[in-house]
């Protein structure tokens, strides 16, 4: 009986533990001092402002401050929009309706292409048009109260919430920040010895994909940084830029194969040490970027410089170069100029999230027009942030399932708490007491992730049932209404989920369709594009697509890989070419050969057959080194034809003999 009962007990949530005793202590601080200020100041909705701050709880302090004032800029752009809605359609309730789901379609839809705090406002400006304008759709006459009601309860939350971590949390992202570029860069730098040894099947530890991984993670964290660390925050150009040099050596070296060459054997072989010095904290980012940058002028200044591996391992060790002084602005004082960035969006997950919003809202309004529900607001302020919060997670409808799980657990901790426990109460201390011991189990279970959405679920469920103004009112009808409103909302929200799914392969597909794209664009007009530029948005779309499909297939999609290799080889080309005499032979040769593979962008087929053939020319006018850069080029746009489900061929690929009389041809 007794191991029965232990079995029992070990099965319930906890409290708290040693680990999040700390995290625990300052939320339920935050969120009762903000509640302690809503009532200070008399708002109808005190409870609102301590629920922000349950929607806001975070172990780490940078997260919380950058959070916290993204989420007050998103409240005051949703402030504006419920402003112009209600001028425009106070005594309109299904244009009302319509103009709420289309604000909170565009804002989830600019949640889905956003990145980091830039999402958490889009996401808060979409559902407080909800929040705020439900009551105002009922009784428009009292829209400005409810609407300024709302936004002075997010501000009172965000500011608890921001005092508390500042004054009891400390700030723990830059030293963790300079130990992930310090592992990130070691191991690359290892990594590169190692594969210019040609000992990479002794270390098969040191992987291509799942190093690309950790680099692209720890932009990541730099997303939280930001907000805590105001060092973070001015060096963030230079950090991105530097992961992007990073993400470039691993990408470009993954793929290519280098001969035995004494010169980049003797490379690697002092490589080795530079990334054991970094690991072991003897050397700092700026000597190691020193040392990188002589072995790039031995290697200019050795006989072998004009092989073509050479020329590749010099711009691998110009990027290592370029990335370890990036790096080094965090150490020291220093200012790097930083390259172009870019990341992938996805517009058609966008316009899906976007649409699932929109229809969300609908079916909730119809169901609150055609049963005429008294609870038409609290409908609309459950699906409102459901379909935002949800929209961007891997697998919405498991989360979906979660948050349903969460609320349940709410609804019934509110019913033993609001009547069982306050009627016996009185005084905001005991109040505090009897509310913080119902908070800190969910405030806990958002410290795991598999309990993550529980958590909020049960924190925003519980705080938003138990609620009540300045004087208590207890209402069994009332809040079981209230509590099947939830439910009700949460059903629309995981229907609308089923109906309009988050495609699996559709990610993967827009990725390899968005490669195969832009490297178009690059032959067409390579000579005007910002290389840096396309070459990082490039690097994200592939490693994006090595997550989707597992860091155990390092050439997941090999014709990504190609792509950048392609795009060096052509910025190689265009160098060399830049520095030949204007009007000579071969620079006009050159400057037909571009002209060619512009022309036959949509045809890697053609465009390696007018490569070889610019090559011919040139090795007739004695250019050798240039013959051997459009061979080269010629070689990567076949094997790029080469790739698996390419349809960049298939458009308008010609037999053997039509290919051969369009040469002839021209």
């Amino acid at each position: 009986m007794k191991g029965r009962l232990l079995s029992v007990l070990s099965g319930l949530p906890l409290p708290c533990t040693p680990q999040t005793l700390g995290y625990v202590s300052r939320s339920v601080a935050a969120a009762t001092l903000a509640l302690w200020l809503g009532l200070q100041l008399h708002l109808d909705a005190p409870f609102s402002a301590a629920s922000t701050v349950l929607l806001l709880i975070h172990p780490i302090q940078g997260a919380v401050v950058g959070k916290g004032f993204h989420r007050v800029l998103g409240t005051l752009v949703g402030i504006v929009a419920a402003f112009v809605l209600t001028a425009l359609f106070a005594q309109k309730m299904l244009l009302f309706i319509l103009g709420v789901g289309v604000w909170l379609g565009l804002c989830v839809g600019a949640m889905t292409v956003l990145r980091h705090y830039h999402a958490t406002a889009a996401v808060v400006a979409g559902y407080t048009v909800c929040l705020a304008l439900g009551p105002a759709i009922v009784a428009p006459e009292q829209s400005f109260e409810h609407i300024v009601t709302r936004g002075t309860a997010v501000v009172l939350g965000v500011f608890s919430l921001s005092l508390v971590a500042t004054l009891f949390s400390r700030k723990t992202v830059e030293q963790k920040l300079n130990w992930l570029l310090i592992s990130v860069t070691s191991r690359t730098i290892r990594w590169l010895a190692i594969r210019l040894s040609g000992e990479q099947d002794a270390h098969p530890s040191l992987a291509a994909g799942p190093l690309s991984l950790e680099i692209s993670q720890v932009d990541d964290l730099l997303g939280i940084g930001r907000g805590e660390s105001a060092l973070i925050r001015s060096r963030l150009p230079m950090l991105q830029a530097g992961l992007a040099y990073l993400q470039g050596v691993v990408l470009a070296e993954s793929t290519s194969h280098r001969s035995a060459l004494p010169a980049i054997a003797r490379i690697g072989r002092e490589l080795q040490p530079l990334g054991d010095g970094l690991a072991d904290a003897t050397q700092d980012f700026s000597t190691a970027a020193e040392r990188v940058r002589a072995m790039q002028h031995w290697l200019a200044g050795d006989l072998e410089r004009h092989a073509s591996d050479a020329e590749y391992l010099d711009e691998s060790l110009a990027d290592l170069c370029s990335a370890l002084l990036s790096f080094a602005s965090l150490q020291r004082n220093t200012q790097v100029p930083a390259r172009a960035v870019g990341f992938h969006r996805h517009y058609g997950d966008a316009l899906r999230n976007g649409l699932r919003a929109l229809l969300a809202i609908l079916a909730t309004a119809a169901i609150w027009y055609l049963t005429g529900w008294d609870q038409g607001p609290t409908l609309l302020a459950v699906v409102g942030p459901c379909c935002t919060l949800l929209a961007t997670s891997a697998a919405p409808t498991q989360g979906m399932r979660g948050f349903i799980k969460g609320t349940l657990y709410g609804i019934l901790a509110a019913a033993a708490c609001k009547f069982l426990l306050l009627p016996h109460i009185s005084g905001f201390a005991l109040l505090s007491v009897v509310l913080a011991a119902f908070w800190i189990f969910g405030m806990h279970a958002t410290t795991r992730p598999r309990h993550a959405l529980q958590g909020i679920a049960y924190l925003i469920a519980f705080n938003t049932l138990v609620s009540t103004g300045e004087t208590a009112h207890y209402d069994f009808v009332e809040f079981a209404n209230q509590a099947l409103a939830w439910m009700v909302a949460l059903a629309v929200c995981l229907l609308a989920f089923q109906l309009f799914p988050k495609k699996s392969a559709s990610p993967i597909r827009a990725l390899r369709q968005a490669l195969e794209r832009d490297t178009r664009r690059l032959l067409r007009h390579g000579s005007r594009l910002d290389r840096l530029g396309w070459q990082a948005k490039q690097q994200h779309r592939v490693v994006s697509l090595l997550a989707l499909l597992g860091a155990d297939q390092p050439q997941a999609d090999p014709a990504g890989y190609v792509s950048l290799q392609l795009s060096r080889s052509l910025g190689r080309l265009q160098r060399k070419t830049g520095q030949l005499a204007p009007g000579s032979a071969i620079a006009e040769c050159a400057q037909r050969g571009a002209r060619r593979l512009s022309r036959h962008a949509l045809n890697t087929a053609v465009n390696a057959a007018q490569a070889r053939r610019t090559a011919k020319s040139m090795h007739r006018l004695g250019a050798a080194h240039l013959a051997a850069c459009y061979e080269e080029l010629a070689g990567l746009l076949e094997q790029y034809g080469r790739g698996p489900d390419h349809s960049m061929n298939e458009r308008a690929r010609p037999n053997a003999s039509q290919l051969r009389d369009r040469t002839s041809k021209q």
